[in-house]
């Protein structure tokens, strides 16, 4: 045995192809459970994607575990779209590359638990892999699951063409975990009766925190802030028609995202006279990001499918109220009146008066920001979801059967 290895630590394969640097909440998520599971003693391994061939090690230990962990990142090269878009080229490369890695590890070592984030393209390979009585555990994260956003004409296609690859897969794993609620209902309309638990995403409570009292210069204007992907499926369109409909000069709004939608986004704000109004910050690192909702007043992001919605979570924790629409795993994180306001999707009107509702009243503002922050603190750390997937691996390692009213049972039960 390795001295780097604790004694009987528990072994588990992660396996998403999107990491840190590269993807969205997924990527996130996974990054936060592989250092998270390593910290608390257990053996890591993630395979992922990058731009290059790469493999780093590192000695994880959260103080109070009784050995140290270890963290292996392994990367397959890709070549992809861009840092938050890997294209159906990037996730075929990864594949492609993944699968003989994985067949490696899998001779050379036994895992307890292989965990898939995304059932395509991710655990497309699970087919190709032979995992005996190892549990499997698949993870739903949105774009994975059919119908989750038909405005993807592309996607929508090829969800018709994979579905009995997806029903498989389901059936296949040892158990299926959902984002949000809403995300796994939506499952069972390609997989009738499927069960599911589910795990919400977590948010760094140390670097996503509220602005500290009586701190920053005032500010005229009620400061809107957007962190997004800039895509259709988020309504930033949208977003801006409800900027033109509010009084010029008493509300600003920062975008903080990348994508491929920037260009137009750009010319509606200029054709509708919005540039002093209205800026794009592009894509920011964490940091500079956690910075932005501590600067703002409001956030909104009215979204046409969201599964949980990683921004939402930030915003929570940095207390801002948060104007959001009652789509998928909003409402889940958003209840409408306490600690926000929820809207119908693709309606800048109704948008515009949600804006203006709580731009007036800077008390109600401040409470729902309290409220929030406290949610956050109770039920959204990286912590917690670690904890919650490490009850599940080691109940699978027990073969405790999956309970047969499981997608009935609300998250903050498990």
């Amino acid at each position: 045995m390795s001295t780097l290895e604790p004694r009987r630590s528990m072994r588990v394969l992660l396996l998403n192809y999107e990491y840190p640097p590269f993807g969205g909440g997924a990527g996130v998520a996974t990054e936060a459970l592989a250092r998270g599971l390593a910290r608390r003693g257990m053996m890591v391994e993630v395979i992922t994607a990058g731009e290059e061939a790469a493999e780093h090690s590192e000695l994880l230990w959260d103080g109070a575990a009784e050995n140290e962990g270890l963290l292996t990142v392994h990367r397959v090269g890709v070549k992809r779209v861009g840092v938050h878009q890997a294209g159906m080229r990037a996730a075929v490369g990864y594949l492609r590359g993944a699968l003989p890695l994985v067949r490696r590890r899998l001779r050379e070592r036994p895992y307890d638990v292989v965990h898939f984030f995304f059932s395509l393209p991710t655990a497309a390979m699970l087919p190709f892999l032979d995992l005996g009585d190892t549990p499997v555990v698949v993870s739903l994260r949105g774009s994975d699951v059919p119908g989750y956003d038909p405005h993807q004409r592309g996607l929508e296609r090829a969800h018709r063409v994979l579905r009995p690859l997806t029903r498989w897969i389901w059936r296949r794993a040892t158990r299926v975990v959902a984002v949000c609620e809403s995300l796994g209902r939506q499952a069972q309309q390609t997989l009738p009766g499927l069960a599911y638990s589910v795990i919400q995403n977590g948010v760094d409570l140390g670097r996503f925190h509220p602005r500290a009292s009586g701190r920053g210069a005032p500010n005229p204007r009620i400061r809107c802030l957007a962190v997004s992907r800039l895509v259709e499926r988020k309504g930033l369109d949208d977003l801006i028609r409800a900027f033109a409909k509010l009084e010029r000069g008493r509300y600003e709004l920062e975008i903080v995202g990348g994508g491929a939608d920037e260009q137009a986004l750009r010319a509606m704000v200029a054709d509708l006279g919005l540039d002093d109004l209205i800026h794009f910050a592009g894509p920011l690192d964490r940091v500079r990001t956690a910075a932005r909702y501590r600067e703002a007043d409001i956030f909104t992001l009215p979204s046409w499918e969201e599964a949980f919605g990683n921004s939402f979570a930030e915003a929570l924790a940095s207390g801002l109220p948060v104007i959001g629409t009652s789509v998928g795993g909003i409402p889940e994180l958003v209840e409408h009146g306490r600690n926000g306001v929820l809207v119908p999707p693709r309606n800048p009107e109704t948008l515009a008066s949600a804006i203006r509702f709580l731009g007036e009243r800077p008390e109600l503002r401040a409470e729902m920001g309290r409220r929030n922050r406290a949610h956050a603190e109770a039920n959204l750390s990286w912590e917690r979801m670690t904890t919650r997937y490490l009850a599940t691996y080691q109940g699978l390692r027990r073969r405790a059967p999956a309970r047969t009213v499981m997608a009935q049972v609300p998250s903050s039960s498990w």
